[in-house]
């Protein structure tokens, strides 16, 4: 049983484990537990696997808010134990998110063996806190393992769908991108106003300096109109979209990539190899992206600003270095390659499945 959800930054590594929990074990049944108003209600079912819902909220706001929130999560608690007793789940792995918390306490009350997948640097609060009852936490990145208790922290890396390892596998496999060079700029699947004015300010450079270099960008589906107006009217080479979810065809288009620094995104560059420009959301909690991005860029693929400092000629600089001098280029593509991890998804199964004595 998958439990958590909410985002992408959760979801899709939940569906990542799922689906080497089937290959793995034939005749397996992996199942999801999450909330109807998170991205889990559309994704999971879109890719073939069951999902109950529990309720569950915030607990540390102030006023009505966090009074709702408790409610909402002992609510929660109820309907995870009728769940767990239905679906008898042989392991739960949480993912993250509000979602996770009343299926782990629940899994844990009755004894059936809990597990967490970590994505972050900085561990948000509910995997902090669940850590104390779980077997074994799965992270992300080295800079998770301190903060939960002894021993129990291993770094696996973040598990990617089988569908983009796939993809990364083929274009490394193959041919580079052909020129010119292309930046691949996206916001997330919501998009961020503030990475589509940067690329429209880069395709403004690029035309008045006669630059062979040119833009995907995933504008998300508010900005994207606004985008594509500017891009038309101005003869911008940039090739904007709302949002696809055939990641893995335009990473394999791309030479660079300039995005947030969520987890899950910095995992999917990583394994095609591609450096990063990574602008961390600055109102992420805890400030949790910065720490990804020091990470990945301490390992050499890539390098971080802080979006006060992150203007069209400052980023116009580092993508041209990278296209016009090979050996550094190629040094921050080995840096990303580094940092993949093309097998966490089955790595954290396999650990999982040998700790409660069913190995596959």
């Amino acid at each position: 049983m998958i439990a958590g959800g909410g985002t992408g930054g959760h979801v899709f590594p939940g569906i990542a484990l799922a689906e080497a929990f089937v290959s793995l074990v034939p005749g397996g049944v992996a199942s999801f537990v999450g909330t109807a108003s998170g991205l889990e209600a559309r994704a999971v079912p879109a890719r073939g696997f069951e999902i109950d819902f529990v309720s569950s909220g915030q607990v540390l706001g102030k006023g009505l808010r966090g009074a709702r929130g408790v409610a909402r999560m002992i609510g929660g608690l109820g309907m995870s134990a009728v769940v767990l007793r239905r679906r008898r789940p042989d392991l739960v792995i949480g993912v993250g998110g509000y979602a996770s918390v009343p299926v782990a306490l629940a899994a844990a009350a009755v004894r059936i063996p809990l597990f967490l997948q970590e994505q972050n640097a900085l561990p948000g609060r509910s995997n902090r806190i669940l850590a104390q009852v779980a077997r074994r936490v799965y992270t992300g990145f080295e800079g998770a393992v301190p903060h939960f208790p002894p021993g129990r922290g291993t770094v696996s890396g973040n598990p990617v769908r089988r569908e983009i390892v796939d993809a990364a596998a083929m274009a490394r496999q193959g041919a580079p991108p052909p020129p010119p060079f292309t930046v691949f700029a996206m916001g997330g699947s919501q998009g961020a106003r503030a990475i589509n004015e940067l690329v429209l300010g880069m395709g403004r450079i690029a035309r008045r300096a006669g630059s062979g270099m040119r833009f995907l960008l995933q504008t998300g589906e508010r900005g994207f109109d606004t985008v594509a107006d500017a891009v038309r009217r101005e003869e911008l080479p940039v090739e904007a979209f709302p949002f696809t979810d055939r990641i893995g065809d335009v990473f394999a288009r791309c030479h660079a990539v300039l995005m947030r620094a969520g987890a899950v995104s910095i995992a999917e560059a990583a394994l095609f190899g591609r450096p990063c420009v990574l602008i961390p959301y600055p109102f992420a909690a805890d400030r949790h992206q910065e720490k990804n991005a020091q990470e990945f860029c301490a390992a050499g693929g890539g390098v971080w600003m802080l979006q006060e400092e992150a203007t069209p000629a400052a980023l116009w600089e580092r993508f041209s270095l990278w296209a016009g001098e090979p050996d550094r280029f190629t040094a921050a593509r080995e840096g990303a390659l580094r940092f993949s991890r093309p097998d966490a998804a089955f790595a954290i199964v396999r650990s999982a499945l040998a700790a409660i004595g069913k190995g596959a």
